[in-house]
């Protein structure tokens, strides 16, 4: 029964996905998820990750007043009311917080980051009455870099050095940070940059790949899809661009704003 103190979590969409306050039927989904290398390289989930780590995390979230002394919510894309994915929102106390999040496997490519890490910043702002959302990331996650950007994070190109933890090591990290104005000055801004036949976010992540010089093989582990899968990728990013070949890509792209150099 609801908590007479505290309202039952509140459930957020857009039309395309839902996040809701995850659910002990989850935890097949979350433990399969997170056998993903990617997601192990990039977060600090235990590894390995066994299904009582999930039924763990679940029971520390199940009531009312767990769930609001730290926010979080299962991501499910329609129209499946599938767990595809978490974020959470950290709140500091003093009118800030930090989110976290990840998208399972069978859920990336479509922009479902981008549209999760809004959600819940939106809702953070006015809810919790923040002044600012803090982002943190690995450096060299970019994917992530590039969904909080699209989402108004501002991230400078410079690498904190060993600044997170990492399963008893310290890696180097990114950091950005969002206030109240930002997620609507980058919606306007994308609204009205128009920069021709647009590429998917999928699209976008490999050229953000190829401006690091990596490798069809290399590309399709970073982001977890095959080797084929990316070579249509970049046939097609050559056909938006009108570019003969993938150095003149990425040439386009740095020029339109599409991809920036790696740090």
């Amino acid at each position: 029964m609801p908590s007479a103190s505290r309202p039952t979590p509140p459930v957020l969409s857009d039309g395309v996905i839902t996040l809701r306050p995850p659910r002990p039927d989850d935890a097949d989904d979350i433990t399969a998820a997170c056998q993903d290398p990617q997601t192990q390289l990039w977060t600090t989930i235990p590894v390995p990750y066994r299904r009582a780590d999930a039924e763990e995390w679940l029971a520390a979230r199940a009531t009312p007043e767990q769930w609001w002394q730290a926010p979080v919510w299962a991501v499910t894309v329609a129209p499946s009311d599938r767990w595809s994915g978490n974020i959470a929102v950290r709140p500091d106390g003093a009118g800030g917080a930090e989110i976290g999040y990840m998208v399972a496997p069978w859920a990336r490519g479509h922009g479902v980051a981008t549209r999760t890490i809004r959600l819940a910043c939106t809702w953070a702002f006015g809810a919790l009455d923040l002044s600012v959302v803090t982002w943190y990331a690995y450096a060299g996650n970019e994917v992530s870099r590039r969904a909080a950007r699209r989402v108004g994070f501002r991230i400078p190109d410079v690498v904190l050095r060993r600044h997170l933890p990492h399963r008893g090591e310290r890696r180097d990290a990114w950091v950005g940070d969002l206030l109240p104005g930002d997620i609507a000055t980058a919606q306007r801004r994308a609204e009205a940059h128009y920069l021709g036949p647009a590429l998917t976010h999928r699209e976008l992540d490999v050229l953000g790949q190829l401006t690091r010089g990596e490798s069809n093989k290399a590309i399709a582990a970073v982001l977890g899809i095959s080797e084929n899968t990316v070579k249509n990728h970049v046939r097609s990013i050559l056909e938006k661009l009108q570019a003969k070949s993938r150095a003149e890509a990425v040439v386009i792209g740095l020029g339109q704003g599409l991809t920036s150099l790696p740090t």
